[in-house]
């Protein structure tokens, strides 16, 4: 561990290191958007879970005020779960967390209501879900635990930290509810960036699969940040690198009509482009020099993402580092 740990030099391992980075977490941002939508149908929903999920781990660490040896593990989540009360939350502030219209996060807490993904306990809505929920919901996390530990291996390798994956695995379901929180506040975050910048969620998710393929076929090139957004033609080197409608319906789950009519709008907006004889779609050029993906915003995603790494690694090696 550097003797100095701080968000800016993470920040500047990620930038300097930026597609070999990207490849590892477009992937881990595809495979959350894809555990999102298996579960909640559509992304929209998956945001006002992660808003009420988010509450529920902040509720749980407020137990440390009353007792400092609160057991805050993974093992005694949904043990520790049953003692909080949701709080009263507004529709302006949960529409302004998700970047969601008031009818539309209106509309979306009933369905999930319905769905018993949310319930009312003492007249509050709250994340307070079935035991059917509770079950699939473990699964998940385990794997997401397991992919958000593979970003954590990368940036320990940028800094010269030698770690594993166990050892990280391990640290974030002991302090579960911790690093949960931030994770989740930081996904929420992550996420109302896109929805500002493409207005729709399923866009940024399906543009997210042609985006994965570009990083997976350049990261050997080991580009920087500022080698990308300084020459945008290196895009163009690989146009052969592509993806059909069917396989991105079947990698997201999203029907493939609704894929083709999304990656057609994108087209239009030149975030990807379309070979019209295969049929196939690649990442435009454009969607830099348009500034559809631009410095600006994947600076602000490397920084707010730089914030959850050092909260994390700080926790994790505060003792190793001093």
């Amino acid at each position: 561990m550097p003797s100095i740990l701080s968000r800016k030099l993470i920040e500047e391992k990620i930038l300097e290191h930026f597609v070999a980075y990207s490849d590892v977490f477009i992937e881990f941002q595809s495979n959350f958007c894809i555990g999102q939508y298996k579960h909640y149908q559509n992304l929209e929903n998956g945001n006002l879970v992660l808003y009420f999920a988010k509450q529920a781990h902040q509720d749980i660490l407020r137990q440390k005020d009353y007792d400092p040896n609160f057991n805050f593990s993974f093992e005694k989540f949904w043990e520790n779960h049953k003692l909080f009360n949701p709080t009263k939350n507004s529709i302006i502030k949960i529409a302004k967390e998700t970047y969601l219209s008031k009818e539309t996060a209106r509309r979306k807490i009933l369905q999930l209501l319905k769905q018993k993904v949310l319930s009312k306990k003492n007249n509050n809505i709250g994340w307070l879900p079935n035991e059917q929920y509770k079950e699939s919901y473990n699964l998940f996390i385990h794997e997401e635990i397991k992919n958000l530990s593979k970003v954590l291996i990368f940036i320990c390798k940028k800094l010269n930290f030698p770690t594993t994956s166990e050892k990280i695995i391990g640290e974030i379901k002991k302090k579960f509810n911790f690093y949960w929180f931030h994770y989740l506040s930081t996904q929420l975050k992550y996420l109302k960036l896109w929805s500002i910048q493409l207005k729709d969620l399923e866009l940024f998710f399906i543009a997210t699969q042609i985006i994965n393929i570009f990083v997976k076929k350049s990261k050997e090139k080991n580009f920087s940040h500022e080698k990308i957004f300084n020459d945008p033609s290196i895009i163009k080197n690989f146009e052969d690198v592509s993806i059909n409608a069917t396989s991105i319906s079947e990698v997201t789950g999203i029907p493939r009509g609704t894929c083709i009519r999304k990656l057609e709008h994108l087209v239009k907006l030149g975030f990807i482009a379309k070979n019209q004889i295969s049929k196939r779609y690649y990442l435009s050029y454009l969607s830099i020099s348009k500034n559809l993906i631009s410095k600006k915003i994947t600076q602000e995603a490397t920084i707010l993402f730089s914030d959850f790494y050092f909260i994390c690694l700080r926790a994790m090696f505060a003792k190793t580092s001093s």
